[in-house]
Order: structure tokens, then sequence, then C-alpha cells
């Protein structure tokens, strides 16, 4: 009794995925739920890629006497074919173009998860072809031949197959890796403390978001126990308590942060151009910094 299993992991698309998921619940944690508009449409594109990678992370051929079957990942989308309803069974090349996924092509419905290959399954009934990916196309086509009595050669598809998997390994890791690295070097630069370089008119904010104020245009500078209530982020960085670049406020005040949350006081800086927010980690540098524009400023007055 022939009772067989072919599983081929999904390479291609949890390397392109995986990554992609990686990253937006990463964005997700750096703005929290303090926009809830933004938040939500995450939790969507994060729920979306999750259920994706259940669908495509394997695809897994099950042939017995009678049927033919193959599940993709956990088996949601599974679909069983009749061996008395088929023709013939092929091993098959996809033409790149067709990619992976589940999607009509020119040559049938196509179910794959990495790869080119496939076999491809013609029925006695009706006309409509259709491609199942696999790693093993020859073997899996000689398998379901066999049960036809139309025994096929295999074409040496496995040792090419064992070595392009050795390859689809190292890129699926690399991309991984290249997927966690991007955003940590952006939230770890980002959690930095912008550097401050002063000059005989003025202050400069070296780093993520930076800018230069002028002593000349400052017309205000005060301290503050705590920030205004800020409505969302218009262009800038948000990651936990860290916020830098240009937010709105919820009376509509277009304003430029370089902020930590939570840690009092912080300098607020009126000019002609913007309101800014400025502190540091550590609340004595932010005293330091503030006693240190005040006596500047009243100097050049």
């Amino acid at each position: 009794m022939i009772s067989k299993t072919y599983t081929q992991f999904g390479t291609f698309s949890v390397a392109v995925m995986l990554p992609m998921l990686i990253f937006f619940i990463i964005m997700l944690i750096g703005i929290g739920f303090k926009d809830l508009v933004p938040a939500i449409i995450l939790i969507f594109v994060i729920v979306t890629f999750i259920i994706c990678l259940l669908i495509f992370y394997k695809m897994t051929i099950e042939i017995d006497e009678s049927h033919l079957e193959f599940i993709l990942g956990l088996g949601l989308i599974k679909k069983k074919y009749a061996v008395k309803d088929i023709g013939e069974c092929r091993a098959v090349k996809n033409s790149i173009l067709y990619g992976v996924g589940i999607h009509l092509t020119s040559d049938g419905w196509l179910y794959n998860v990495s790869g080119r290959y496939a076999i491809e399954l013609t029925f006695k009934n009706k006309k409509s072809k259709v491609r199942i990916g696999t790693d093993k196309p020859e073997e899996v086509a000689e398998t379901i031949n066999r049960l036809l009595n139309k025994p096929g050669s295999g074409s040496g598809y496995e040792t090419a197959f064992d070595s392009s998997n050795r390859s689809g390994y190292f890129i699926l890791a690399s991309i991984i890796l290249l997927g966690l690295a991007l955003p940590t070097v952006l939230i770890i630069s980002g959690r930095k403390d912008n550097r401050l370089e002063f000059s005989d008119s003025g202050f400069t904010l070296k780093g993520m978001y930076g800018l230069t104020v002028d002593y000349s245009k400052i017309i205000r500078i005060d301290t503050l126990r705590s920030l205004p209530k800020i409505k969302a982020r218009t262009n800038g960085y948000a990651f936990g308590n860290t916020l830098k670049g240009n937010f709105k406020l919820f009376d509509q005040t277009k304003v430029r942060l370089f902020v930590e949350e939570g840690i009092p006081p912080y300098i607020f800086i009126k000019t002609d151009e913007t309101d800014l927010y400025l502190n540091f980690k550590d609340a004595s540098m932010t005293i330091e910094v503030y006693k240190k524009i005040t006596t500047t400023t009243n100097l050049i007055r």
C-alpha cells in the first residue's frame, strides 16, 4: 500500500514575510496606542502577516492509493483529488513571473510556497490543470504516475534541490537577520540623546531630526513639569517614551519634540519659527542646558 508524505518548507515566503512582520510589531510597540488609527492599521497588518505565515510557511503533499492531498501550512487551505480522476502528473518548472502563493496562471491554478518547481496535474474529465509546488517534483510525479500505471523516470532533480535548499536556508537566515538588524539600528539610534552643540549665535541639536536655533529668534524660554497633550506624530520618531521630530498637539499646534517622557523638567523654547520642547535622560543635564541658553540669551539681549 502506497502512503507517502512530501513536505517543502516555504523558504521564500518566510524570508519575505517574517522580517516585515517583525518590523511592523516593532513599529506597534514603538507607537503604542497613543495614535489609535495608526495602531489599528498596524494591528490589522500584523494579523494579516501572521495568517499568511501560517498558510505559506510549508507545503505538504500526501499521497495514498486513492487520493492526492496538498495542505498549505497548518491546514487553513487544503485540497484533495481522487487518483481515479487524474489523467497524468508531470514535473514542471514554473516561469519566474508566476511567483509564489495561490493564483491562476496560463498553465492553470498554482499553489506554492517557495521556488519554481512543481508537479502539474491534468484530469480525465476536465480541461483545467493544477500546479502544486514541491522541492521533489520528479519523485512526487513518479509516485502518482505509478498509481496511474504510468511509471516515470527520474531526471536528477533531487540532487539539485538538495543543493538549492541549503542555499535557500542561508538566504533565509540572511534576510531574517537583515530584517531584524535594520529596525534594531533605527531604534537604538533613535533612543540616543541628541548631541547639543553651542555657538556664539545659537545652538544645534545633532542627530535624528536635528535642528538649529538662533538665540536672536527666541521669543520665550521656560521649564515645564509636564508636556502638553500630544495628539499625533506628523514626521518623527516615537518609540517607548522617546519622542523626536514633528508632532501635533490637541490644540492643533505644530511642535518640535526632543524629549524623554516621564523625566521632567522639560525646556520649552518658543521662536518665531516653531515651538520646541527639549529634555534629556539626565534631569540635571536638562537644567544645565536651560541655564546656559537663558544666560546666553540674556547676554545677547
